[in-house]
């Protein structure tokens, strides 16, 4: 396992204490055998921190040091890729921030999408940046996110774009360019042919770049399913030596998304895919809301804090009710200020006090030795 760690600095900032267990919890239901699984995180006073699966075989930044990648393998990469970024756009997920250094490899040279630490979940408008900032690497971000336009889909097929365009060509589109002068090339040049830079190569290839890194969102692929078929076209034919060392590729065909979530309970990320419980959940806003007028001074609560208690069978949908309906509601500000409150989890098992000591340390901010 690999154990991705973000400094104290940003990991006490109060909005990233709100929505850390929130976008974590949605980068973890990313299930897709080219998404580095996420397998577990949490937050303290000290830090955060992601556990994913350790890649050995690097990065496809650090692979492009060595040589540019022939047709046959960059198209297995594309394909790979494309089909796990359908999974993440189908749930409304952006990634953002698409770049060699975050395609990892194993040792059979399959590439994983990875970091998906700047992305956005579009359905429910969370971020980790502050509203405004440019999100992304220069040498692959889309002319939207310069702009600070709306982000979708598009987006990332752009980066896929820059990213096939460098692995075929062995050099970023816009080299040796100041970040202003790259700026300005990405929002109004198009990229340069592979062509020109491997003449071997067949020249229908910067079609498919082309298109990919089409300046206005609408005039790309539709999807990143139909960007690499349109690639796979032109590869045609195209065979390695060694049949046995050829990567894993797998089928793009349209995949389907299915919402439903059997035994398991509706979590944060699932609010989307949740439906049916509003009477519910309107009540459950009202007795918790505050009965006076909201006071600046004192809080949300002036006549006493509220406490309320869901009680019912099991399987009665008790955790979906709470954690995909109610929260959500809560953290767009349903009652007035509970965009600014934090949320801990806890199951109280046979240690409560402790249990409930190790929930607080997560929404913790320059914590005592001991809560």
């Amino acid at each position: 396992m690999a154990i991705k760690v973000i400094s104290q600095q940003y990991a006490n900032d109060p909005e990233f204490i709100r929505r850390f267990e929130d976008e974590a919890q949605t980068v973890a239901r990313l299930e897709h055998p080219f998404i580095v699984p996420l397998y577990d995180y949490w937050r303290d006073p000290d830090g955060a921190y992601l556990v994913m699966r350790l890649m050995k075989g690097g990065s496809l930044l650090t692979a492009l040091e060595k040589s540019p990648w022939d047709l046959e393998p960059a198209s297995t990469m594309l394909d790979q890729l494309a089909s796990a970024l359908n999974i993440a756009h189908r749930q409304g997920i952006v990634h953002r921030d698409i770049k060699p250094a975050n395609i990892l490899l194993d040792e059979n040279g399959n590439a994983y999408l990875s970091d998906f630490g700047i992305a956005k979940d579009v359905g429910a408008n969370l971020g980790f940046t502050a509203e405004g900032a440019i999100l992304g690497t220069p040498d692959y971000i889309s002319p939207e996110q310069i702009l600070n336009e709306e982000v979708g889909p598009p987006s990332d097929i752009y980066s896929l774009g820059a990213v096939l365009f460098e692995t075929l060509a062995g050099e970023k589109p816009f080299s040796d360019s100041s970040v202003a002068n790259l700026l300005h090339k990405q929002l109004n040049d198009p990229f340069p042919l592979v062509s020109v830079s491997r003449p071997g190569l067949p020249p229908q290839i910067d079609d498919v770049i082309q298109r990919a890194t089409a300046k206005r969102p609408a005039d790309r692929y539709h999807n990143a399913l139909e960007m690499a078929v349109a690639f796979r076209e032109v590869v045609g034919g195209s065979s390695v030596s060694d049949p046995a060392s050829r990567p894993i590729a797998i089928s793009v065909a349209e995949e389907l998304y299915n919402p439903y979530k059997g035994l398991q309970a509706f979590q944060e990320a699932d609010t989307d895919d949740f439906f049916g419980r509003n009477a519910l959940i309107d009540r459950l806003i009202k007795r918790l809301a505050p009965s006076n007028s909201y006071s600046a001074e004192r809080g949300p609560f002036v006549d006493g804090e509220r406490f309320v208690a869901l009680v019912g069978p099991s399987g009665s949908g008790k955790s979906s009710a709470i954690k995909a309906g109610m929260i959500p509601a809560l953290r767009s500000g349903e009652i007035p200020n509970s965009d600014k409150w934090f949320f801990a989890e806890m199951v109280p098992g046979t240690h409560p006090l402790e249990e409930l000591e190790m929930a607080l340390w997560s929404v913790a901010v320059n914590a005592p030795p001991s809560l």
